[in-house]
């Protein structure tokens, strides 16, 4: 596990505060009890105040339960924060070694395999910002660029998939290929 920090600690006494707050609520969209994991798959997707169960983050995110699952355990396995939540709120329990699935994500694949002849004209590694923040800070890496310039963002966000995407339709960039972390977005004309 990588090196505690003090923005961990903050992070994760508040993960902890919502893990007290919400596990055995209702569901805010289908009623059923939320289980700590609930808690935390709402938590790595932006829902801190308004957790569901995963079925219900599924189904609202149009994905597969089993897919959605690794994704966010993909997630969690990286944030130091998330990772001691998820390990103390499951008791002794310590992260699955092996997922549900048998993918190789991406991220681990050797560089000649994503077949990315993309040349950027500038990197961003955006980390682990959520939804708002990524957002705001892409708008500025992209103004503070020539039209037509290419960015390549790396977002490890769970939510990226769908909020690249979906910002850059709104804001008329455009986004020319999208492989989870690694984004590559065209600047408007």
């Amino acid at each position: 596990m990588a090196l505690w920090t003090e923005q961990d600690q903050q992070k994760f006494n508040e993960i902890v505060t919502q893990l007290r707050n919400w596990t055995s609520q209702p569901c805010l969209t289908c009623k059923s009890p939320l289980l700590a994991e609930d808690v935390l798959y709402s938590n790595a997707l932006g829902l801190k105040t308004s957790p569901k169960c995963l079925p219900c983050l599924a189904k609202g995110l149009e994905q597969n339960q089993t897919e959605l699952k690794n994704t966010l355990l993909q997630h969690i396995r990286r944030r130091p924060c998330l990772c001691k939540a998820f390990e103390i709120s499951t008791g002794a329990q310590a992260l699955p070694a092996e997922l549900d699935c048998n993918f190789t994500p991406t991220e681990n694949q050797p560089l000649s395999l994503t077949n990315s002849p993309l040349v950027p004209d500038l990197i961003w590694d955006a980390g682990d910002l959520g939804c708002g923040d990524l957002v705001l800070l892409l708008r500025g890496k992209l103004r503070a660029m020539l039209p037509g310039k290419l960015l390549k963002v790396t977002a490890l966000d769970p939510g990226a998939p769908e909020d690249i995407p979906a910002w850059c339709k709104m804001t008329g960039n455009r986004l020319v290929s999208q492989q989870h972390p690694l984004y590559f977005i065209r600047n408007k004309e």
